[in-house]
């Protein structure tokens, strides 16, 4: 995982446990937001988009396995990684981990070198999309965005992100989704203006134009795994 622009989320009612993560994950580079309770982390959620979450099972007398549907309601595509961290080191502990999806459990009291080491594992993965304006008047302008894809459809995305557009206009959209599906080629047009969400928070609809009958399929393809 890139000490560069990556934003992690850590929940957990131990507040030594919350400051020692803090410190040790800002020294290296990244941008680290916690919560102490779980209504925190929902709080959180509303306005900053983790590509990593360190989630602690047991939060006062709430269950962390809870937080994951939260996670999963505005990031369906599973861009969000998430970590537990508990004291437990029983295997059925681990198995329910599994179970929820998680990417990695690490026991209390945390390793620097195997959380550095789980971290860097999952990162090729914690991606998100980056968005260049190729409007001549805005040509030396380059707006990259901590968001994510919340829908994709045959005609555009809806992009959930911190920036508001005002105006119709054409950009580059550049993130793994698009990569796999390979859809570079088309045009990637932001029509019509984002609308607000929550507080500082924006879905923006980016029409997609030019693609051909194999784009259109693997898309339907993937809507239909979606359910």
């Amino acid at each position: 995982m890139s000490s560069k622009n990556k934003v992690i989320l850590i929940v957990d009612d131990d507040v030594d446990v919350l400051n020692y993560l803090k410190t040790l994950l800002e020294n290296v580079g990244h941008e680290v937001h916690v919560a102490r309770d779980l209504s925190s982390a929902r709080a959180t959620l509303t306005t900053v988009y983790p590509h990593l979450v360190l989630l602690d099972i047991n939060i006062e007398d709430e269950n962390g396995f809870s937080f994951i549907g939260d996670i999963k309601k505005i990031d369906p595509y599973k861009r969000i990684k998430i970590i537990m961290i508990s004291s437990l080191t029983s295997k059925k502990a681990l198995a329910v981990s599994q179970q929820y999806g998680t990417d990695g459990y690490l026991v209390k009291p945390i390793n620097n070198d195997i959380l550095l080491t789980t971290m860097k594992k999952i990162g090729p993965s914690c991606k998100f999309p980056d968005a260049k304006n190729l409007e001549p008047k805005f040509s030396g302008v380059m707006c990259k965005l901590l968001g994510t894809i919340t829908s994709i459809s045959e005609v555009n995305v809806t992009l959930r992100s911190k920036v508001k557009f005002q105006e119709k206009q054409k950009i580059n959209l550049e993130c793994e989704f698009i990569d796999k599906l390979e859809l570079n080629h088309a045009q990637f047009i932001i029509n019509p203006p984002s609308t607000d969400i929550s507080p500082g928070v924006y879905d923006t609809e980016i029409q997609m134009v030019g693609l051909n009958d194999n784009d259109l399929k693997e898309i339907r393809k993937i809507k239909a795994i979606k359910g």
